[in-house]
């Protein structure tokens, strides 16, 4: 029985992979105070700089669920399965959306929580396609990329708390006193939710913390793949693609602008480093 993937538009994927794995995206919605419009129809640079002089936080919501039931049911008419993989219930309610819609379809769906985002979603969303193409079962599927969920690592560095702060992600004084002494945070993605790795003042303790975690990757097994996503200029992706690519050369690397979605939450100036390991 044929399997097809699902995901959504926080991921971070190229052109050419979704055209080579058939993968459908259904677009959350985001927005400037007004109508929200699916995030895919504004590209990554032009929501940076609109939101860098923006006076109010963008707003995200997750596709409504009638966009899920729409694209499960005309993915499973034909019999096949569905495989449906999204960002992180704590960021988003997406994931949920697609349970409910799950219900609702008239094909077999299967929804997965990668507690993962962006370029780390990605490992997952790409292991699972290339594996129903070659003919896999969901068994086999599921259970790969439930060891892929427990070897990826994603760390955020933060240059302002100001997104997350507005977005309820960290208390309001946190962000006054940060902005305040100018701390910068590195936090770790663990079981889908945010927490604090490292904190530092200046760009230093940034450069600092990027080191430190590089160097265990040094160690690692062996990395698999990794990306580098980013919020503003490319400038922000220079230095740590440079320290990347010295550690870790054999590494299928991506970087690039994250989504809208992301974007949101972190701020400008914000990137991510990501990556999975195998034995």
């Amino acid at each position: 029985m044929t399997i097809k993937i699902v995901t959504d538009s926080s991921v971070q994927l190229t052109a050419a992979e979704i055209e080579q794995y058939d993968i459908e995206g259904v677009p959350l919605l985001v927005g400037f105070g007004g109508d929200l419009i699916a995030d895919t129809a504004v590209s990554a640079a032009e929501f940076d700089q609109q939101m860098a002089v923006s006076p109010i936080l963008p707003t995200t919501s997750q596709p409504p669920i009638g966009d899920f039931v729409t694209c499960y049911d005309a993915l499973t008419k034909d019999g096949s399965q569905v495989l449906s993989l999204h960002l992180t219930e704590t960021l988003s309610g997406t994931v949920n959306a697609a349970r409910q819609a799950a219900k609702l379809a008239s094909g077999d769906v299967t929804v997965i929580d990668t507690q993962a985002a962006d370029r780390g979603m990605s490992f997952q969303v790409l292991t699972a396609a290339r594996m129903a193409h070659a003919g896999a079962d969901m068994a086999a599927i599921l259970a790969k990329i439930a060891v892929i969920r427990q070897h990826t690592k994603t760390y955020l560095f933060v240059d302002t708390l100001d997104n997350l702060v507005k977005g309820g992600r960290v208390p309001k004084l946190a962000g006054v006193v940060t902005n305040l002494i100018k701390l910068k945070f590195v936090f770790e993605l663990v079981d889908g939710k945010l927490k604090f790795y490292t904190r530092g003042r200046g760009k230093k303790a940034l450069i600092k913390a990027q080191a430190q975690i590089l160097d265990q990757l040094a160690d690692a097994t062996r990395v698999e793949a990794a990306g580098i996503s980013y919020v503003g200029e490319p400038s922000v992706a220079e230095a740590p693609e440079k320290l990347l690519q010295q550690v870790v050369p054999q590494a299928d690397l991506l970087v690039a602008r994250t989504s809208p979605i992301i974007a949101t939450h972190t701020g400008v100036g914000a990137y991510a480093l990501m990556f999975y390991t195998v034995d």
